[in-house]
Parts: structure tokens; sequence; C-alpha cells
């Protein structure tokens, strides 16, 4: 039997309907219009760790000028050079040094990562400056630092979930699951997100902050379409079975026990910040739930409105935001 073309026409439409609505949350846009820009890292950790330090006052003046954000501009003192010996003679950090070269023994890849996340943010932001880039051995702590347009990566933050150094600094093993290479992106983003969107107040209510930390996650989306879950929103596999089992469960609780306008530090604490679960909902739960939820409400919110990045990360109202999102938990 032979269609109408009226038929075929209407068919048509409502096929494209339907893809229009459910391509909303793809994340995926055209950036070939975008030229890539050119990345280069300035790697500090490599230029101080590979000098020769019998005459390190003089190795000093030869890279003075491209760290000078490490080393000012000033001719090196004495006392400078004896605290720049023992950083570099420290056994801990040339531990970190060591496995750092194994880990990362090309900066290439990431240059390029972070040039296709440029990318993607000069599509949604034409006009923004991109940072000058280090890389540094911090001693395990600082992974990002991001301000007056310059970033700094502690690429040492990253050297494996199972990095025995790690274990021996006695950090946690829920923090350790996120201290491995696929996560320098994710949290390079993450720090760049925090030019584009306000900071809840003190006193802000659980869902404020809820929809600011995933208005983060939805940023880092943004800029890496193709960032896995897991990665994206830390979580495992297992974890992120057990939102998927529990997502009507956990709504209804956060309902009836009017979590979303609490503003105790408890309730943010306890809903929001990293834990190794969460302790009101069994030791078998995620921690971050309400962040996890945040997510999804500013998902659906994304689908539901024709709003842009820009529009959903400006937006403070949470009420507004949870209203037109029309979130409904999958059963």
């Amino acid at each position: 039997m032979r269609l109408s073309a009226f038929r075929i026409l209407a068919i048509s439409l409502l096929s494209l309907t339907f893809f229009i609505a459910c391509d909303r949350n793809s994340f995926k846009v055209n950036i070939t219009d975008i030229p890539k820009p050119e990345v280069q890292i300035h790697d500090y950790g490599i230029a101080l760790f590979t000098l020769n330090r019998d005459s390190l006052g003089q190795e000093l003046t030869k890279i003075q000028n491209e760290f000078s954000l490490f080393l000012g501009t000033e001719p090196l003192i004495d006392e400078q050079i004896i605290q720049l010996r023992d950083y570099i003679n420290d056994p801990f950090l040339n531990d970190l040094y060591t496995r750092y070269k194994t880990v990362f023994p090309s900066l290439v890849p990431l240059e390029d990562d972070l040039a296709q996340a440029f990318q993607h943010e000069l599509f949604y932001y034409p006009n923004t400056p991109l940072p000058e880039v280090y890389t540094y051995i911090s001693g395990a702590r600082d992974p990002i630092i991001f301000q007056d347009n310059i970033l700094v990566i502690g690429l040492d933050n990253y050297l494996g979930a199972d990095c025995e150094i790690y274990a021996r600094m006695g950090t946690p093993r829920y923090i350790m699951h996120s201290m491995t290479s696929e996560f320098v992106m994710r949290d390079v983003t993450l720090a760049l997100s925090l030019d584009k969107i306000i900071a809840p107040e003190a006193d802000a209510a659980v869902l404020d902050y809820m929809l600011y930390e995933a208005k983060k996650l939805y940023f880092v989306k943004s800029m890496i379409p193709t960032i896995e879950d897991t990665v994206l929103l830390n979580y495992t596999e297992e974890q992120l079975n057990w939102f998927s089992d529990n997502e009507s469960e956990l709504w209804k609780y956060y309902i009836e026990n009017e979590l979303l306008f609490k503003s105790d530090y408890e309730s943010i604490k306890k809903f929001i910040n990293d834990a190794p679960f969460t302790s009101v909902l069994g030791n078998n739960s995620p921690s971050r739930t309400g962040v996890w939820l945040g997510y999804q409400i500013l998902l659906s919110y994304s689908k539901n409105n024709d709003v842009s990045l820009s529009d959903i990360l400006s937006n403070t109202n949470g009420q507004e935001i949870l209203n037109k999102s029309k979130y409904k938990p999958k059963r």
C-alpha cells in the first residue's frame, strides 16, 4: 500500500520533532568553523627537576624567563636557590616526579585535549581569552589553579588510583578513585566553569547548591561532549546503577524530608559534599546524591526549555529551574 505525500510529510515532521527533542541534551555541536587553538603547556616540573643541581643558580637563570610565574622576574638570591635545591632534592617530591614521568611521558595528548575543550568554549563564548597553561609538581595538592587567566595543573595529583605514594600519604580510597589521568580534563573544565557561574550565598538552600554543582558538570559536558558519566559525575558503574535503581525513591526521600529548601550546613554537607557514602541512605549509597539529582533536574530543564548554555549557567532562580524542568524521576 502506497502512502500519500501528505502522510509521508506528516510522519517526517513528527520524526524530526522527536529527533530535535531527543537531541537537545546531546551536547554535540558543530565546531568546524571554530579554528582549533594551539596550546603549549609550560612544564615547570620537568624544567626544574632536570636542572644540573651542582650549578643550580646558573641553571635557574636559563628557565626563569619562561617560568617567571614560579620564579619571579628579579635575580634569585641565595636563600631562594637553597629553598629550590631543597625542593628538588626532597625524596617525596622525587618519588612523585619519577611516577609523573611514567604516567605522562608526553604532554602532547593533553595539549590536544585542551585545544578541543577550548574550541568548544570559543563556540559558546567567542570572546573568551584562552589561558596560559603550566604544569608543575605540587606535592599532590592543589590539582588545578585557575586565576587571572592562568591555568596551573598539578599533574602529580593524577598518577593513578593504585599509586602507592597516595596510599602512603593516607589519602582515602574514595578520593584516590579520581586521582587518575582521565580526570585531568574534567577537573580543568570544572575550574574554568567557575568564571561562568554565580556561587550560592552562604545561607542558600540545598536546591541552590544542588544546581550550582550541577551547572559545573553541565559546563564540563558542554566542553567535553564525549566524556563518560563515570568520569563526569565521578561515580563507579555500580554507583550509577544505584542511582538508576533508586532514582524515584531518592527523590521521594528528598521531598518527604523537605530537603530542597533546607539551608543548614549539616544538610548541605550531607547531600552535596564528597564522602564514602551518604550516611542516612546506607553504606551502599553513593555520596553527593544532591549533586546527581541536581544534574538530572538541569538536564530536564534544558530538554524542556529553549535555553542556551549561558542562560542555564546564569539563572540563579532555583525554584524556577525546578518548576520549568518538569523533572520526573524514572520509576
